[in-house]
């Protein structure tokens, strides 16, 4: 996507960073970057591996104790308030993330899958879908499924939530409107800003309503399902993206002292007193760093950095991170670690299993453009100079395209390999439970009750790992039975790609590390559709999406699907469609 070319960059970071700081400065005091080891303190009460969303919140509220001292260790860097970090509607900086590949799944017809992470201080806030200070939407908008209740949100604390100023359906007296007419007007006045030219929108409740789901004006207040808009993690007064970064960390930067934060470093091992179990300590190594890591019981010749914990050593290096550092710390399966020459600290047979991801199926429609709301969603992709005029309506009144959040590159694995494919996602979404979703939803459950669990893990799995998963799926069915739980996510904005994300899969995999040394990547594996239910419930979703494309509203348009297509019938060949089309993570590992 083509980045603005009429203001320069430093002006851009500025205008869309100024209100914040204006509104967050006197809330708290300043932090402190360690820019080297050598500044480094010897001990802090607190240690926390990580610095995505959970560790710069705990860190956040902990050093509001002044006699309290906490570091922070994050693999990324901070950012640099990129338009690209602000801005809704750019994608992040590929910089900022730290991706890898699974093993093959047999359940995707043993194609290799993506695994996502971020690598960034702010985690995936930084970088993922924008999806509490709750700010409502103004009240001339009172007739849509949108509800300005504040009861289910906070609205004191310093995150950022609102709905984007483009998500907004359009009002019928300004339907008539030429292209030119509605740019032209697109700054004359709130009501008209906030409602211009997102009409795909009113298309997608229409088509929902028609086949009988309902639209939901408040999925934040327990009960987020039907199809309603998802609000964005977005600072309301200037539109910009709202991360764990500037919630929890840019309002203390540089001011309060007890708060130490080390980017572009790696914990590789938490340091615990093999007598009392606890603690007491992490090992650490630059981001980049090529020192040789010899086996834990050899001599080594090289002296890792290492600091004290006084407290605690949290641990909040996300779903892809954390069960390596603590099987390499010593805490884990026996037979797994013993295997590997590191010594056992604790035996715990399910540290790196029961990884689950929500498998996401990407369809394609397309539609008669003649007839279809303007502007296309082509132009996204295709005309740059498009491009840059939205971003220089966002960037004069934070309206247009790129006050909402897109994605443009979604990594497919193939066959042949990586697969970009570009794609756009909002906040219109439905989330249907399982009896809204298929009349046949009691024999799914019944299915899922008589399944073997022993043969949806891998062979001879620890009895205490199998347990649980027993106690997991019985309360996932109990969820299954609710009218009031989304098994089903259908998310859509107006291009040709529909996104259909299984909420709630009965799979599960593992990440398990094969070596002793932490510079080493663990084995990824999802386990997608280990689970026979699993591919039930898709099925299901797909035909539900062949409802929604095939509703009125939505063949008004033209719209007809074209991936994996209309010839495709019969449950046998809908399964081998999902299995080549699904990929095993929606980002939410």
């Amino acid at each position: 996507m083509a980045c603005p070319t009429q203001l320069s960059w430093a002006l851009v970071v500025l205008y869309l960073w100024q209100p914040f700081l204006v509104f967050s400065q006197p809330l708290v005091e300043r932090a402190k970057i360690v820019d080297s080891v050598s500044q480094l303190k010897k001990q802090y009460d607190y240690v926390i591996v990580g610095g995505g969303t959970a560790g710069l919140t705990v860190a956040n509220r902990l050093t509001e104790d002044d006699s309290v001292s906490v570091l922070v260790i994050e693999y990324g860097p901070l950012d640099k308030l990129e338009p690209e970090v602000l801005v809704p509607g750019l994608p992040a900086p590929k910089a900022y993330s730290r991706n890898y590949v699974s093993v093959p799944q047999p359940g995707l017809l043993n194609k290799s899958q993506a695994v996502y992470s971020a690598g960034v201080v702010g985690g995936g806030t930084v970088i993922n879908g924008l999806s509490e200070n709750f700010t409502p939407p103004p009240p001339e908008l009172a007739e849509y499924p949108i509800s300005s209740d504040l009861g289910p949100h906070g609205t004191i604390g310093p995150v950022g939530s609102s709905f984007p100023q483009y998500q907004y359906p359009i009002l019928s007296k300004i339907d008539t409107l030429n292209d030119d007419q509605k740019d032209a007007d697109s700054s004359e006045n709130l009501q008209r800003r906030l409602t211009l030219s997102c009409r795909y929108a009113e298309l997608f409740y229409k088509a929902w309503n028609s086949i009988g789901v309902p639209s939901n004006p408040q999925p934040n207040g327990g009960r987020a399902v039907d199809a309603f808009y998802s609000t964005l993690s977005i600072t309301a007064w200037n539109q910009s993206r709202c991360s764990a970064t500037t919630a929890y960390y840019r309002p203390i930067e540089g001011k309060r002292q007890n708060f130490h934060l080390l980017p572009l470093h790696s914990v590789t091992k938490i340091v615990i007193d093999k007598k009392s179990k606890r603690a007491t300590g992490v090992q650490f190594l630059p981001r980049n760093g090529t020192q040789a890591v010899q086996s834990p019981r050899q001599n080594q010749t090289q002296v890792i950095p290492s600091v004290q914990a006084k407290q605690e050593v949290i641990v909040a290096a996300g779903a892809p991170r954390s069960p390596q550092i603590l099987q390499l710390s010593g805490i884990g399966p026996r037979k797994l670690l013993s295997s590997l020459d590191i010594d056992v600290i604790e035996d715990l047979p399910g540290v790196g299993h029961n990884f689950q991801d929500q498998p996401t199926m990407f369809t394609g429609v397309t539609y008669d453009y003649s007839k279809y709301p303007s502007p296309s969603p082509g132009l996204y992709f295709s005309d740059p100079t498009w491009v840059d005029q939205q971003l220089q309506i966002y960037y004069e009144n934070r309206t247009g395209k790129f006050s909402r959040h897109q994605e443009r590159d979604n990594l497919l694995m193939t066959e042949k390999g990586p697969d970009t494919q570009a794609y756009l996602s909002g906040t219109t979404v439905a989330f249907l439970s399982l009896r809204r979703l298929t009349n046949e939803y009691q024999k799914i459950i019944a299915s899922a009750k008589k399944t073997d669990l022993a043969k949806a893990l891998p062979a001879g799995i620890d009895r205490t790992i199998l347990e649980g998963y027993k106690a997991q799926q019985a309360a996932i069915l109990a969820d299954y039975g609710s009218p009031d739980t989304g098994v089903h996510e259908l998310a859509f904005a107006g291009g040709e790609t529909v996104a259909l994300v299984v909420l709630k899969p009965l799979s599960r995999g593992s990440i398990l590390i094969n070596s002793s040394n932490p510079l080493d990547d663990p084995i990824f594996d999802y386990g997608t559709f280990q689970h026979t239910v699993d591919m039930q419930v898709a099925i299901a979703m797909y035909k539900k999406f062949r409802q929604f494309v095939a509703a009125e509203p939505w063949q008004a348009v033209g719209m007809r699907e074209t991936r994996p297509g209309p010839s495709v019938m019969g449950d046998a060949a809908i399964e081998l469609a999902i299995r080549n089309i699904t990929q095993s993570t929606w980002s939410h590992p």
